[in-house]
C-alpha cells in the first residue's frame, strides 16, 4: 500500500513538473516575431544569378554589389560535371544568393522570437543552459546578448525550387541549429580561449585598428576576407563570446554577434562546422568535406534586417549601420534583432 502511494504521489508530481512549464510560457513576455516570409522579405536579394560566370540576370542589384567582387569565384566554362558513386552527372554552372539562414539576438536568455514567441527559459534551466541576461542600459557595463541560430532554406520550403541536386541546401526545413544560451563558452570570455587562442592576437586596439580597412571596403563593396579577424564597422569578431566591451548602436552590436556566430560556426571544431565555402570552387558539387574553411568568408554574405523593423534591401557583412540600420532601432526592455542571412551559391545545376 505504502509503495502505491509512492508511485501515486511520484506521477502528481511529474505531471504538476510537465505542467508548470507551459503555464509560465503562455504568460511570458516573448513577443512573436515571426517575419511574414512575402512582405518582409526582398526577393531581389537573389540576385544577381549567373550561368557560368556570366550575369544574365541582374534586377535593380547596383554593379558593385556582386560583379566587381575580387574574392568571388567565376568559372570559365558553362558545362559542368560532379561524379557521385562513381556516377557522373552533367549540368551547367550556375550561381545566386540563397536566403539561408536566420540569426536572431535577444536580451532575454531562452527567449525564442521567431519561433512565434516560445519562451524555453524554464526548459534550458531544467538542464544547466540558463544564458545571461542581456545588458545595454547601465554605464560601465558590457553589452550581452544571447544568439540563436536557424536554418530556413526558403527557396525550398516556399517550393520555388526543387530537386536542384547539387545546388540545394543540406537543411531541408525551417529548424533551430544553435543557441548561445547551452554555449558556456559564450558567457565566458576566458574559457572562449582555450579552444579559440588566436583570440589574444587578434582581440587587441592594434588589431581593432585595422579594422577600420575592412569598414571603409565592405561599406564600398565587400569585406576584406584576408582580415578574417574583422568585422567591417561593426568592430571586432574576436572573442567568440557574446560581450562586445562597450555600450552603443543597437543595430551595429547585434549585427557583430551575429557575424561572430558565423565565424565561430565557420571555426569551432566543436561542433562541426556548420558555416561552409558555399561561393567558392569547391562548392560545386555540394560536397560538405570539401566545403569546410577553418575562417569565415565573410564576402559570401548577405544581412538583411527582418525585424524590428524589416531593412528594404541587403547590406554586405560589416556594412556602416549609418546606410541601413541606424533609424531602424525601437528601444525596450527586451530588444530583439532578427536578421536574415542571404549566402553566395556557386554550384552545378543537373540536368542530366
Amino acid at each position: 500500500m505504502l509503495q502505491k502511494k509512492r508511485l501515486i504521489s511520484l506521477f502528481v508530481a511529474l505531471i504538476l513538473l510537465l505542467t508548470a512549464i507551459p503555464l509560465k510560457a503562455a504568460n511570458s513576455k516573448c513577443e512573436n516575431m515571426f517575419p511574414d516570409l512575402i512582405n518582409d522579405i526582398n526577393y531581389n536579394n537573389l540576385l544577381p544569378l549567373r550561368l557560368g560566370g556570366k550575369i544574365v540576370l541582374n534586377g535593380n542589384i547596383p554593379d558593385n554589389v556582386d560583379s566587381e567582387n575580387p574574392d568571388d569565384y567565376n568559372p570559365s566554362s558553362y558545362d559542368c560535371t560532379c561524379t557521385v558513386n562513381n556516377k557522373t552527372y552533367y549540368g551547367v554552372y550556375t550561381s545566386f544568393w540563397e536566403p539561408a539562414r536566420v540569426i536572431e539576438v535577444t536580451m532575454k536568455p531562452g527567449c525564442f522570437n521567431f519561433l512565434f514567441g516560445i519562451d524555453m527559459s524554464d526548459s534550458l534551466n531544467l538542464f544547466g543552459a540558463t544564458g545571461e541576461r542581456g545588458n545595454t542600459t547601465t554605464p560601465g557595463d558590457k553589452v550581452f546578448y544571447n544568439v540563436h541560430l536557424y536554418s530556413i532554406p526558403l527557396l525550398t520550403v516556399l517550393d520555388l525550387i526543387k530537386d536542384m541536386d547539387f545546388c540545394s541546401d543540406w537543411m531541408s526545413q525551417i529548424d533551430i541549429m544553435f543557441f548561445t544560451e547551452a554555449d558556456p563558452m559564450w558567457n565566458d570570455e576566458e574559457l572562449q580561449l582555450w579552444i579559440n587562442p588566436e583570440a589574444a592576437v587578434f582581440a587587441n586596439p592594434i588589431a581593432t585598428a585595422l579594422c577600420a580597412v575592412d569598414c571603409l571596403t565592405a561599406s564600398a563593396t565587400f569585406p576584406l576576407n584576408a582580415f578574417y579577424w574583422c568585422a567591417g564597422c561593426w568592430g571586432n569578431m574576436y572573442p567568440f563570446s557574446g560581450s562586445t566591451g562597450a555600450t552603443g548602436s543597437p543595430p551595429r552590436t547585434t549585427s557583430l554577434l551575429a557575424s561572430r556566430i558565423l565565424a565561430k560556426l565557420a571555426r569551432d571544431p566543436i561542433p562541426p562546422a556548420m558555416e561552409l565555402d558555399t561561393s567558392g570552387s569547391v562548392a560545386k558539387c555540394g560536397d560538405l568535406t570539401s566545403m569546410i574553411r577553418p575562417v569565415i568568408k565573410k564576402s559570401q554574405y548577405r544581412f538583411q534586417l527582418l525585424k524590428p523593423i524589416p531593412e528594404n534591401g541587403g547590406h554586405p557583412l560589416g556594412q556602416s549601420t549609418f546606410l541601413w540600420g541606424e533609424w531602424k532601432n525601437i528601444p525596450g526592455p527586451n530588444e530583439t534583432y532578427i536578421y536574415l542571412i542571404w549566402r553566395k551559391r556557386n554550384c552545378c545545376l543537373r540536368f542530366l
